[in-house]
């Protein structure tokens, strides 16, 4: 096998790979064994079929299997050969005429001039917690493991109270069938609704029957009610208050906490560490900022497009819940690939650095950070450590598990080496206010 590199551009090679001519013998003759083996000709018996019978019947299925097949076996073998490592699947193109053989199309990481990256200044809020945060954590809690109980008859229902509707839209006198609820439960006070909806809702009796017209805004998805007015003709069906759980060491207990003072304590551990999770983010999104200015970092074309190719197609699954027609979709679908592909294209020219700052570096990752890697996901999707690590094997996910890892270590000597700065205070005062 002889193998031949060229480099297209910065970011793209390519490499040609010429096959022996006895390879292509050998692999298209065990291809011929296969299919006759199993081949179904009338007047043969099974596996005595003549060769040139085969070629008649099978030429085209050999010949593409014959390519396949000679990609399959010589091509990552080649890109070792000529330290190649392509960064998505290499496009492969097979050659004509007198050469045995093909092309692979790569695009890889380009090689670039680190910036200087060991003292990036950053200026970011430091991480405080009080005690009305803790305080109000808590009372989240207790809210999330509130109980209802019915009010008493007569009882109007208040903002804070649980109620149930049933309800029916009407435009012009003329019901509007996707504007309708036999039974839609509601927490009052929370914003779920128009204002102008709920605050008609508040005030009613269980029983009660209102007519409560709603002003839809103009740019409402749905173009059939868009800029109208809908009547709402309104049943309550039940009201509950919601009653909070007693704030005590019997609560702290149902939390998993020994007490209310060791719960406080727990709960300021955990805002801890979820603002450093958040200030940590923070600080890479500002070093990742000011490390792009100080570069010109190239791209490669297809692996942008892939990638952002699978932004919106996270994106789209959540669109498409909201009913929006074919010409709503493709307007929506323009505006998120202008704007997923600038913020794609710079996470990837972050990343391109960072892959190049642990080859400077010469971070390394060890087997026992990807195993503790795969409990920890293990973990989260509740699921055996044996079980993530033949799913992860089987579908080749164990070198993307490495990238992330190293990745993370090359930011962290990134934010080791950052001289960081506090926000200044009159930034915090107008957070405050905020």
């Amino acid at each position: 096998m002889k193998v031949q590199v060229e480099a297209l551009d910065s970011v793209t090679k390519k490499v040609e790979v010429l096959v022996p001519e006895e390879d292509i013998t050998s692999i298209r003759e065990s291809i011929y064994d296969e299919v006759r083996k199993n081949a179904k000709i009338k007047g043969f018996r099974p596996g005595k079929v003549p060769k040139p019978i085969i070629t008649q019947y099978y030429k085209e299925y050999i010949e593409e299997e014959t390519r396949k097949r000679m990609l399959e076996e010589t091509m990552w073998e080649a890109l070792r050969e000529v330290k190649v490592d392509p960064i998505i699947e290499p496009v492969a193109n097979f050659l004509e005429g007198e050469k045995t053989g093909y092309t692979l199309e790569c695009e890889v990481l380009p090689e670039i001039e680190l910036p200087e990256y060991k003292g990036v200044e950053i200026e970011a809020d430091p991480v405080v917690v009080t005690d009305a945060d803790i305080e109000s954590r808590i009372e989240n809690m207790r809210a999330f493991h509130a109980s209802f109980e019915p009010k008493e008859d007569g009882s109007i229902s208040d903002k804070g109270d649980f109620v149930v509707i049933g309800y029916q839209g009407y435009l012009n006198g003329e019901p509007v069938k996707q504007i309708v609820a036999e039974s839609y439960p509601l927490e009052l006070g929370n914003a779920m609704l128009m204002p102008e909806f709920e605050d008609s809702v508040v005030g009613m009796k269980q029983g009660e029957e209102k007519d409560i017209e709603v002003p839809f805004p103009d740019d409402y998805p749905d173009k059939d009610i868009a800029g109208k007015k809908i009547t709402f003709r309104v049943t309550m069906k039940e009201i509950k208050r919601k009653m909070l759980p007693e704030l005590n060491d019997e609560f702290a207990r149902d939390m998993s906490y020994e007490n209310l003072d060791v719960m406080r304590t727990g709960v300021k551990e955990e805002l801890v560490n979820e603002k450093e999770g958040f200030r940590k983010r923070e600080l890479t999104n500002k070093a990742m900022e000011a490390l792009l200015k100080a570069v010109d970092v190239p791209v490669p074309k297809r692996f942008l497009e892939k990638r952002i190719t699978g932004m919106m197609e996270e994106a789209q699954s959540r669109y498409q819940q909201q009913n929006f027609s074919a010409e709503e979709m493709q307007s929506i679908t323009e505006r998120m690939h202008a704007d997923l592909g600038k913020r794609a294209e710079d996470r990837i020219k972050f990343e391109i650095i960072l892959a190049r700052i642990a080859e400077r570096e010469g971070l390394k990752v060890e087997d026992n950070e990807v195993e503790e890697r795969l409990k920890t996901i293990a973990q989260d999707a509740n699921k055996t450590y044996n079980e993530v690590k033949g799913i992860y094997e089987q579908y080749g996910l164990i070198a993307n598990v490495k990238d992330q890892i190293m990745e993370e270590k090359a930011v962290d000597l990134v934010l080791e080496n950052a001289v960081v700065k506090e926000a200044p205070k009159e930034r915090e005062e107008v957070k405050e206010k905020e």
